[in-house]
This record gives structure tokens, sequence and C-alpha cells, in this order.
């Protein structure tokens, strides 16, 4: 009978009945005790695989209240986080080790920012999978460079493996990772600086500090401010496939070069030409935004040059 309750599975009958059986066996002298030693070693067995499938399933899940907040903390797997999921423990790009995922307002050290799906083509392998996550995520989380604590955010983009591609799974989960001196204690949405703007956010009239080569982001300021940098233009590119960098390039050089003089005063403007222009991320994500600058040469600007 113990031999019988271990192989399937009745733990608790299993050990009962092998107690039972040994002390019956010690008593008459019975054989049959090597029967109870394979089941109280078969029940030792399903122990095992219970333990193992319920700290694989407590992985999968975190405590959470009515509105889906974490309440607790709670180990995850870090493609199990929900955006806006606040998260210690990051290793690296790992996505196999274990988080910690509580509550944003105690200290933590990132954040699950968004979700996205990619398209339904077949598996494009490892590399290349995780290079359209990365792309399709720097698009999402781009709102977030505005933070105060941006210098100190690293993104990570967690892709579905292959096989759960080929089960049909498209979902990629973005996050930003803090590795500033001292724990975040509120989610990111809540550090923007005010006086920062992505560069396709950019209005007619704004001047800048000094344009931030290479950052999606730049920082705007009153014209009345020593200023190097005045976007006189803001215009809509066509809608077409994207064209290459160096196209594209040349064709915004021309269109800001043909609005220099709507936007300049002849008797009063700057030096330079400076412009930017979607990259190809940007473009498939349907940014169609090109931005025209003046940027001031050897002194900054100390006012307004548009034509109002």
């Amino acid at each position: 009978m113990a031999l019988l309750s271990g192989l399937f599975g009745l733990v608790l009958f299993a050990i009962g009945f092998a107690v039972a059986a040994f002390v019956q066996t010690g008593r008459r002298g019975e054989r049959g005790r090597w029967l109870a030693v394979v089941g109280l070693v078969a029940a030792a067995g399903w122990i095992a695989v219970i333990a193992v499938v319920v700290v694989a399933t407590s992985l999968l899940t975190a405590d959470r209240d009515e509105s889906g907040h974490v309440t607790g903390k709670d180990k995850l797997l870090p493609g199990m986080l929900r955006v806006g999921d606040c998260f210690t423990g990051l290793e690296g790009v790992s996505s196999r080790s274990p988080i910690t995922a509580l509550p944003c307002s105690r200290p933590h050290e990132g954040e699950a920012v968004a979700e996205l799906r990619l398209p339904r083509d077949p598996w494009p392998g490892d590399r290349e999978v995780l290079e359209r996550a990365s792309d399709a995520c720097d698009y999402k989380v781009a709102r977030l460079m505005k933070s105060r604590y941006a210098e100190h955010l690293e993104q990570y983009a967690i892709p579905p493996n292959k096989l759960g591609w080929d089960a049909g799974d498209r979902r990629t989960l973005c996050i930003l990772r803090y590795i500033g001196p001292v724990k975040l204690t509120v989610p990111l949405a809540e550090t923007m600086d005010p006086n920062k703007r992505l560069w396709r956010e950019l209005h007619r009239g704004d001047c800048l500090a000094a344009w931030s080569e290479g950052s999606i982001v730049q920082s705007v300021l009153p014209c009345d401010k020593a200023h190097w940098s005045q976007v006189y233009a803001v215009y809509k590119l066509p809608s077409v496939s994207y064209p290459g960098e160096k196209t594209l390039q040349r064709k915004v050089k021309a269109g800001c070069n043909a609005r220099w003089w709507d936007g300049f005063d002849v008797r009063e403007y700057p030096q330079l030409v400076r412009f930017a222009y979607p990259v190809e991320y940007e473009w498939e994500a349907g940014v169609r935004t090109a931005v025209c600058l003046g940027e001031a040469d050897k002194k900054p600007l100390k006012k307004s040059l548009l034509r109002h």
C-alpha cells in the first residue's frame, strides 16, 4: 500500500502506510519492508516535485491589490513584471534570474515602463529579435528620458524566446534600471524635468541652452536667457517607406534651408543651421517630424531672432 501511494503521489498516505508497514513488519517479522522503503522514496520524490512546482509558480505571480499594484515584496522572473511594477535585484541583462517586485513608494532600482507586441513574422533568431525589441523599446520609453535621473537609467528589453514565439507570443517588456547613487522612491513618471523635451516635441520659437548631440532630449529655456540655438521651423515629412539615412538627411537639409528666411529677419540671424529628423526605428514607429534650428557660432544669443 505504501508503494502504491508513493507511486501515485498520495504523499501523506504513503508516509503513513510506510510507517505502519515498518511497525508491522518489525513486530511480526513479515517481509515487505523493502516495499515500504520504496514507497517512502517515491513519496520523497513527489515532495521534491511539488516543492519545485510551488517555487516555480511563485516566480510567476506577485500579490496585488484591486488596481493591480504590487503590495508586498515578491520574487519574480523579470519577464513576469507588469507595466508600473518597480523592482530591485536585476542582474545585468539576464531574464532568468529572479528579481524582487515591490511598490514604487519603497526604495527600488528600476521599473517596468512599457509593453509592446512585435510583428507576427517568422522567428528571426535570438540576436535579431533582441535588436527589434530594443529598437521598439527605445521609442516606447523615450518620454521617460526627460526624467531628472535620465543619465543614470539603463534600458533593457525582454522579448519572447523561440519557444514562446513559436506558440504565438510576441510580448516584449521594456524596463529601466536606475544605477544612480541612491535608490528611487517614486515612479519615474513623477521625476520629469519640465525644461526637457524630446527633440520631436520642440516647437517653433523654442530656445535651447545648447544642442545636446546624440541625445533625443533637449533642454529649453526662456529666450531672454543666454542660449545657443532657436527652433525656426517644424514640419512634417511625407508618409512613405523609410528612405535611408543619407536620403533623409539630404531632404531635411534642403527643407530647412528653404525655410531659413521665412524664420529669421535678414538684418539679424544666427550663423549656423542645424536640423533633426527621425532615425529608422522612430520612422517605423510613425514619426515624420523635421526640426530646423538656427545656431550661434561664437557667442550666445540673448533674445529671439524670429520673425513674428
